[in-house]
């Protein structure tokens, strides 16, 4: 495949983490061993932004270092920019502009069009930032018309120009919005949506509907608002949070009186922050709502938390934010946050002989979950034992059975009732069956990890249907349950019989018995044995 090649399949994947990954290792294993450092570059760009920061830094470092050994220019100029992208998203704003502005120089330098609008629109996204909406705008008026008038050439390696044309049109109808200049929106949505639906590129229409949403807000029309919030979130296909609909939902139910749905949905932008410590300025009316909802319910632990995390937020703010901060329109300022506060933490001093009882009850929640753990594990003793129990059971029933299986056929008196259980089946074709599936189980031949019920029917002379009536009728259970089960069987036989198993990994395990991966090797031993295999590989070591 061509690199260019590569790069479109890297694109493609980019809902599937895993297939992206492994394109991007094989483009970067490509691109050194053809000693090709332009590609190698590229390679290391598409893991910078697949990757998150630090790990995502390292890779721009790299892809910064091969870049400059490339000399070539349009190369060293990306991976300025790429570099202060990623700084960028991580609210390193000083160090991202250096960057950005190293590359908007090399680019007038080498006449390089192309990086130069693509560092305006960055350059502007940095100013968004800051809370400088107007200079922000003149950057993406120019940078939006270059991306629309080199539309034609939409895709090469390195470059994208309907990507940025696209970027370009939301960011400026969000900047439009913060500067509440509505009006002009309508436009440059109908212009997105027919480019769009013109170019079958759906994956960006949930973006712009999103922004009809945030205008209909605006615009007080708030069942309008919260049906395109919803609309968006339901056409997105990709592994984003989307917290601009989430905190745009619970702000609309919020306005129209539906409170308790608004805060399950601003919820959701307060476990956002518990999960990454950082939070958009713009989402900050969350704290406040939620501040306003937990007073008129008189929780004052859910409210002093929500309190000291919207103070941590506006030092935050002051400190990264220092221009964009004083625009922020605060119906909770420090001030009031303080007092607020003060007011709280004199009502929870009142309250310490409850809290006292708290304790108590937490001790004894300990000693009782203390005691319900030395119960789990004679629960897991017990269910250890029977699991070997029931496999000696089951390989001395198979060794009996196996001795001379071809020749016991024969043996055999046909019992027509019993092979006679399933309407419209010869019986005798049924018997046939019965008796290749127990040659098939003595030869170990379901541990083959490409094994079907389409394959296996066809081998044994049947089709789909008549084989999985058989299966269900005289084995109890679906196809996949009795596969599993015997994989299952015969793994647990090779643990007990030969040590070396003891010592391998689930992964491998779930490999040997022909499992197509290691979740669904924990999940079927879960479900057969209720218990999961570490714990019994791990009884099975204290008991040798």
């Amino acid at each position: 495949m061509t690199n260019e090649e590569i790069e479109k399949k890297i694109d493609s994947s980019s809902n599937d983490p895993a297939k992206m990954w492994e394109l991007i290792n094989f483009y970067i294993k490509k691109s050194k061993r053809e000693g090709n450092n332009e590609a190698l570059f590229y390679g290391y760009r598409y893991a910078s932004i697949s990757s998150t920061y630090p790990v995502s830094l390292k890779y721009a470092d790299s892809a910064l270092v091969i870049a400059q050994k490339s000399k070539v220019k349009k190369v060293l100029l990306d991976a300025y920019l790429n570099r202060g992208n990623i700084n960028m998203s991580e609210e390193l704003y000083q160090k991202a502009l250096n960057d950005i502005l190293i590359a908007n120089k090399l680019s007038q330098e080498y006449g390089n069009t192309y990086i130069f609008n693509k560092t305006i629109y960055i350059i502007a996204q940095n100013k968004i930032y800051l809370g400088q909406y107007e200079d922000a705008k003149k950057e993406l008026l120019i940078c939006l018309r270059y991306f629309k008038e080199n539309l034609k050439n939409k895709t090469s390696l390195g470059k994208n120009y309907e990507m940025y044309y696209i970027y370009s049109l939301i960011s400026l109808i969000d900047t439009n919005t913060k500067l509440g200049q509505l009006g002009q929106n309508e436009a440059l949505l109908r212009e997105a949506f027919d480019y769009l639906k013109a170019n079958k590129l759906p994956q960006y229409i949930p973006y712009f509907i999103t922004s009809e949403g945030i205008t209909a807000y605006h615009l007080k029309d708030y069942k309008t608002a919260i049906a395109k919030f919803s609309e968006a979130l339901r056409l997105y296909n990709d592994q984003w949070e989307h917290n601009t609909e989430i905190f745009y939902l619970g702000l609309s139910y919020w306005q129209i009186g539906k409170r308790s749905l608004a805060i399950k949905y601003l919820d959701e932008i307060d476990k956002h922050y518990n999960k990454t410590k950082k939070l958009d300025p713009q989402f900050r009316p969350a704290y406040e709502i939620l501040i306003k909802y937990y007073n008129s319910k008189g929780d004052t632990e859910k409210q002093l938390e929500y309190i000291n995390k919207l103070m941590l937020l506006d030092r935050s703010y002051e400190k990264n934010y220092k221009y964009l901060y004083q625009r922020i329109v605060k119906e909770y300022d420090t001030e009031k946050l303080v007092a607020e506060k003060k007011r709280i933490e004199n009502t929870l001093q009142n309250q310490r002989s409850l809290f006292m009882m708290i304790f108590g009850l937490l001790l004894l929640g300990f000693l009782f979950f203390g005691y319900r753990i030395y119960r789990e594990k004679q629960n897991y003793k017990k269910r250890f034992e029977e699991i070997l129990a029931q496999q000696d059971t089951v390989y001395s029933t198979e060794e009996k059975s196996g001795e001379n299986i071809t020749e016991h056929f024969y043996r055999e008196k046909f019992d027509y009732d019993y092979y006679n259980k399933i309407p419209g089946l010869n019986p005798i074709f049924v018997e046939n069956i019965l008796k290749q599936l127990e040659i098939f189980e003595h030869e170990n031949k379901f541990l083959n990890p490409q094994l079907s019920q389409k394959s296996l029917s066809e081998d044994l002379g049947t089709n789909s249907t008549y084989f999985s009536k058989i299966i269900n009728t005289y084995k109890g259970k679906n196809f996949t349950l009795y596969i599993n089960d015997l994989r299952l069987d015969y793994i647990i036989d090779q643990i007990k019989h030969d040590v070396k198993y003891i010592n391998m990994d689930v992964k491998e395990l779930a490999f040997i018995a022909g499992f197509s991966s290691t979740e669904n090797f924990s999940d079927n031993f879960r479900r057969k044995f209720n218990l999961k295999p570490s714990v019994f590989i791990k009884m099975m070591k204290e008991k040798l």
